[in-house]
């Protein structure tokens, strides 16, 4: 487990901000220093992420194993893609490593199948993309359930961290107009970024832009979280569509830049869709049920549950 030589995203893209403005240079460590790029390969930094020498497995039945599910078999390798900008899930750390919940998941979900994991970062847009192109065997990538993402991918079932926090979605605003937005009524006509495919942009299109007015209203949708949050900060917009913790996280670290609105997207009208999933290509069932088998033991024995709070303590998230 890291110590506090751990960087929080949030706050190392704010002193980014505050020390080049709006330069697209590399993002910064909390010391001022370029962060390290991203590790990635064949069990290059992850191995002690998660070790499972003594943590229970499920017994898995290999033999039918077919499709991408043979394949990883038979390369020995698992890989995954991932957009590292979404702590307690996934991020980087201040020495290149990506650390996060789903990826001790995804390590615990290789070692139950006896193979090593690669890890590939790129934008959110494009982790979904990779697996279709062949590229990626899995992705974890914080995703919530939603209704195109299920037409169009096998979805796993949900696995959740922190099953007795409060799980919503809002907007967060610059310090002082917190108290001008105290609806989603209050958001028509206003600039609003949310990154690409994310569920935000699906609740700000579905609840917002159909308002009456909502036409007037505007949704930049940008590649990543910190691409969002430095346009608030820079004045671009007018907020930004977060889920409810990495929100508490980036204002925490915005050293008074950025409020809460308490402004929450109603979450009903979508169903039960509980926790975050991971994703195969569609027609992978082979793949899609072991993977479920894993999540239900990882659910039934609250491992998930601990690897999220031992990723948000690391991140600096507080409840």
């Amino acid at each position: 487990m890291k110590t506090n030589q751990i960087m929080k995203a949030s706050a190392a893209f704010l002193l980014a901000l505050s020390m080049t403005a709006c330069s697209s240079g590399s993002a910064s460590t909390t010391d001022g220093t370029a962060a390290a790029e991203p590790k990635t390969g064949i069990n290059s930094t992850y191995a002690y992420l998660l070790d499972t020498t003594d943590l229970a497995k499920p017994e898995l039945d290999l033999s039918n194993a077919d499709g991408v599910l043979k394949s990883i078999l038979d390369k020995g390798v698992m890989t995954i893609s991932t957009s590292p900008d979404y702590p307690a899930a996934e991020w980087i750390t201040d020495d290149g490593t990506i650390y996060g919940s789903e990826m001790m998941l995804a390590k615990y979900i290789a070692d139950c199948l006896g193979v090593d994991l690669a890890i590939e970062t790129m934008d959110f847009n494009s982790t979904l993309v990779a697996v279709d192109a062949g590229k990626a065997d899995v992705a974890f990538s914080g995703y919530g359930w939603k209704a195109d993402r299920e037409e169009s991918y096998e979805l796993s079932k949900g696995y959740i961290g922190d099953p007795d926090n409060d799980n919503y979605h809002t907007l967060i605003v610059k310090k002082g107009d917190e108290e001008k937005y105290t609806s989603l009524e209050d958001f028509v006509g206003a600039h609003i970024l949310a990154q690409a495919n994310s569920l935000q942009e699906m609740y700000v299109t579905d609840q917002i832009l159909t308002l009456e007015g909502g036409d007037q209203t505007e949704l930049e949708k940008v590649a990543t979280l910190d691409q969002a949050v430095l346009g608030l900060a820079s004045g671009k917009c007018d907020a930004v569509a977060l889920d409810g913790n990495t929100a508490e996280n980036y204002v925490k670290q915005s050293d008074g830049q950025f409020a809460l609105t308490g402004v929450k997207f109603d979450l009903e009208m979508y169903g039960i869709h509980e926790g975050n999933v991971c994703a195969a290509k569609k027609g992978e069932t082979s793949l899609i049920e072991t993977l479920n088998t894993i999540i239900d033991f990882v659910n039934s024995n609250d491992l998930y549950k601990t690897w999220y709070s031992e990723a948000k303590a690391a991140a600096g998230i507080e409840d």
